[in-house]
């Protein structure tokens, strides 16, 4: 019997052993496989971003090339090509139209030719689609804010929007931050504003004060986290929107439930123009009601005792 009990503890110590050998060996292996599968996912996962950005930049650098060719021909004052490019469906644009836009831009050279927005929005497959494209030629004393939409519809080309806005200063003069000379409505916002970015801060400050391990840092982490639509408000016309609003035919859809990280910060509209946005830090305000409350019922408790 023992003898037998010794064969089999030597066997499974052989069996075992080749098990370790086979799995170092297959360990070995996928290594190397891994090894050589790792480069080449990255390197193809590197070419097909490449291709998804030179994509959209070629088409945009096309459509702003054509905008400047454009606003040569009707700096020329040659309608013909220039009521050419429009879309049909804008309707028939007349000659005296055509001058009083040609008059704007001028037939001097510009000093300056300056992309301030350009965006595009196009099917992968047909390259379909439409460009924002908002140019500014610098002329002697003036500046000229071009602002078109050029609709890509196979190999045609044109143009649904074509505005030109004269500006005594340029945009980034223009739509620069200017802290005093506001109305009511900017000043109120900023308030508000800087009251949601303290109100975040002080629940911050409380969770790293009160809680340790993962606890703090998950509730650092989404204390910033807004929860409800974004109200935005524009610094130099005091125009109010809602930034998740969705424009159709019958108006405007506003959500209930929004995400929005962090819950305030400010941005610049395409045209430079700055603006400040808010979305309600609940997380942030309810752990402060929270906390509140549970110091109440613990000094309560205190106090019994």
């Amino acid at each position: 019997m023992r003898r037998f009990d010794r064969a089999a503890i030597a066997q499974g110590r052989h069996l075992i052993s080749e098990l370790f050998c086979a799995l170092r060996s297959n360990s070995q292996r996928l290594r190397r496989l891994c090894g050589s599968i790792a480069p080449a996912s990255i390197m193809v996962l590197l070419a097909v971003e490449a291709l998804a950005d030179d994509a959209p930049n070629a088409r945009l650098a096309d459509d702003i090339a054509l905008t400047k060719a454009t606003m040569s021909l009707l700096a020329a004052k040659d309608f013909a090509a220039v009521r050419n490019g429009l879309d049909p469906a804008i309707g028939q644009i007349s000659d005296d139209t055509l001058r009083q836009m040609s008059d704007v831009i001028g037939a001097s050279v510009p000093t300056s030719i300056e992309t301030i927005w350009a965006t595009e929005t196009h099917e992968l497959r047909t390259g379909d689609g439409n460009s924002r494209i908002l140019l500014e030629y610098g002329l002697a004393g003036r500046w000229v804010v071009v602002d078109v939409v050029v609709k890509t519809n196979g190999a045609s080309k044109r143009f649904p929007r074509l505005f030109l806005t004269a500006n005594a200063l340029p945009l980034s003069e223009l739509n620069a931050f200017h802290l005093f000379g506001k109305g009511p409505v900017q000043y109120l916002f900023l308030a508000g504003w800087i009251a949601a970015i303290v109100l975040t801060g002080w629940a911050i400050t409380i969770a790293f004060r009160r809680h340790s391990g993962w606890r703090r840092w998950a509730l650092i982490v989404v204390m910033p986290l807004g929860l409800t639509p974004t109200v935005a408000v524009n610094w130099n016309t005091a125009q109010l929107w809602v930034l998740e609003a969705i424009s159709n035919p019958a108006g405007s859809v506003i959500p209930i439930f929004s995400l929005r990280y962090p819950m305030a910060l400010f941005a610049t509209t395409e045209t430079r123009a700055p603006y400040l946005y808010i979305s309600a830090p609940l997380i942030a305000l309810g752990y402060l009601i929270w906390q509140r409350r549970w110091s109440r019922t613990r000094s309560a408790d205190w106090s019994e005792a």
